[in-house]
């Protein structure tokens, strides 16, 4: 592992559960074990953007998500991201995104309006509630779509390493989580991780960056098919269950588990089985 990634994971990891706090400069570096006087140009490097645009983009694309997929006030999900005044809010968000809050408050599907590019009897799906305990995997995180280059590259350098330490065995899982949605975020920078189940007393020594996926109740779709038509399955999804049918999501991120294995598995065979984050 690159000597500054744990350190990089542990600062994201903690901007992305405190998104209403004003992150102070010397309590981040601290937390990645940095100095204060080169953390804002590591940051940087790995980020390809200033700390500051990264927060407040995050906080804006999240403020996104919230106004399509919760019932929460316009006023409350400001104060939630960390915004003093709505009025302030406002005003960053109709900068990013050039419509103000209450816009996409009213017309949810304004993003979420392409037309799938195969007819959705080809696809299947089977909807189910569960709930879940706590998982805790190892990751790493990288930019990119389920799928693509970047994630593959990902995951073969994650897995190879747990081969190496030993991390795997019969009852490891594996699981991808989708920080950002790909219709709001630009493409090179939807972060996702790679991640792989462990025991609670496993030891990861200083190899790997760890965390743990929250339990809770879930709106899961277990789905036949290719990684490359997840999007268009996420879209559908929202489209036909989380909007139609005013489910109230929890501030946690949606995540994936693939239940077969890609190496030895006809992509129209492959299992994936999405867990959405819901309220009781």
């Amino acid at each position: 592992m690159n000597n500054y990634q744990k350190s990089i994971d542990q600062v994201l990891t903690y901007i992305d559960a405190n998104l209403d706090e004003k992150p102070e400069l010397d309590k981040l570096a601290e937390i990645a074990n940095l100095s204060k006087f080169h953390f804002h140009r590591i940051m940087k490097a790995f980020l390809n953007e200033s700390l500051g645009s990264y927060i407040n983009r995050i906080r804006l694309e999240t403020a996104l998500k919230l106004l399509r997929y919760s019932v929460q006030p316009v006023n409350e999900i400001a104060y939630q991201i960390g915004y003093d005044t709505p009025s302030a809010f406002g005003k960053g968000f109709k900068k990013m995104f050039g419509k103000s809050p209450t816009y996409f408050r009213k017309n949810k599907n304004w993003i979420t309006n392409r037309k799938l590019k195969n007819d959705m009897n080809e696809f299947q799906l089977v909807e189910s509630i569960k709930n879940i305990d706590d998982i805790h995997v190892i990751f790493q995180q990288s930019k990119g779509k389920t799928g693509d280059h970047t994630t593959r590259i990902n995951w073969e350098t994650l897995f190879t390493k747990a081969q190496k330490h030993q991390i795997l065995n019969a009852e490891s899982r594996f699981f991808g989580i989708n920080w950002d949605d790909p219709d709001i975020t630009p493409e090179e920078k939807v972060r996702y991780d790679a991640c792989i189940s462990i025991q609670n007393n496993t030891n990861i020594e200083a190899n790997f960056s760890s965390k743990t996926i929250l339990g809770g109740k879930y709106l899961c779709f277990l789905y036949k098919g290719d990684y490359q038509n997840l999007s268009l399955i996420y879209n559908y999804i929202f489209r036909n269950w989380i909007i139609k049918m005013e489910y109230n999501l929890r501030d946690e991120p949606i995540f994936e588990q693939y239940i077969n294995n890609k190496e030895t598995t006809a992509p129209e065979d492959l299992l994936t089985e999405i867990f959405i984050p819901i309220k009781k």
